[in-house]
């Protein structure tokens, strides 16, 4: 099967977003989430309504391909990377970056 598409995958991210027994987040993002001031409402907000400002790389650790998900919400851009491993219904948020500041 070929790889899915941006545009696929974006669609993939929303759906399965949508039941947050879907997301699990790793001991990394949630690290990341308290030193940025980033909290789980707004990482949802990331995965309902973001984009990819980046192609899919894979991810070696969790096997899947690693999404960074962007938007801008609470007053600073957010970016959200979620390993996927399409079409499985789980995403597990790998790490969260205030890209304001990056």
């Amino acid at each position: 099967m070929a790889d899915p598409s941006i545009p696929q995958l974006e669609k993939h991210i929303r759906r399965m977003a949508a039941d947050s027994a879907n997301v699990a987040f790793t001991d990394h993002a949630d690290v990341r989430m308290r030193q940025r001031h980033v909290n789980r409402p707004m990482v949802f907000d990331v995965l309902l309504q973001g984009r990819m400002n980046l192609p899919p790389e894979p991810d070696i650790r969790h096997g899947g391909l690693n999404c960074r998900m962007v938007r801008y919400v609470a007053g600073m851009n957010v970016a959200v990377v979620v390993d996927v491993e399409y079409p499985a219904p789980e995403l597990v948020i790998v790490t969260v970056i205030d890209i304001t500041k990056e």
